[in-house]
């Protein structure tokens, strides 16, 4: 595992995230998805990557306001662990939802381009919070 990767930087990775769902920029997002990507929402529903990005290409899901709080990264031998708190509103099939949930990252070395090392994520699991 690269040296280079610290908690910051995989907190980075999720703010690159964010900003992408938020600005419904599924280009901006791609790349930082592993192409094994499992997206598990809160809701129980499951994505790849290619069903996740045309979700968002074709506004199927759009967040309307995203925010990850609490915020904790470990770094360990040859993945990052994220977690946090979510709160969102989305545009799902037309209509408005909220959402609060706990969720996990799972950020992995792969392959680039140039045959560099780039870190994806290859999972995420929501898992819903009570109503407050």
């Amino acid at each position: 595992m690269p040296q280079s990767i610290t908690p910051e930087a995989a907190l980075q990775w999720e703010q690159r995230r964010r900003d992408a769902l938020l600005a419904g920029d599924a280009d901006a997002l791609a790349p930082l998805l592993s192409d094994a990507l499992v997206y598990v929402h809160s809701t129980a529903v499951q994505d790849s990557k290619a069903s996740y990005l045309r979700k968002l290409r074709e506004q199927v899901l759009r967040y309307l306001r995203l925010e990850f709080t609490d915020l904790q990264a470990q770094v360990t031998d040859g993945a990052v662990l994220v977690t946090g708190r979510m709160g969102a509103t989305v545009l799902k099939d037309g209509q408005e939802k909220q959402v609060r949930s706990v969720f996990l990252t799972v950020w992995l070395p792969e392959a680039g381009p140039a045959g560099d090392t780039v870190w994806r994520l290859c999972a995420h699991q929501g898992t819903p919070l009570p109503a407050a």
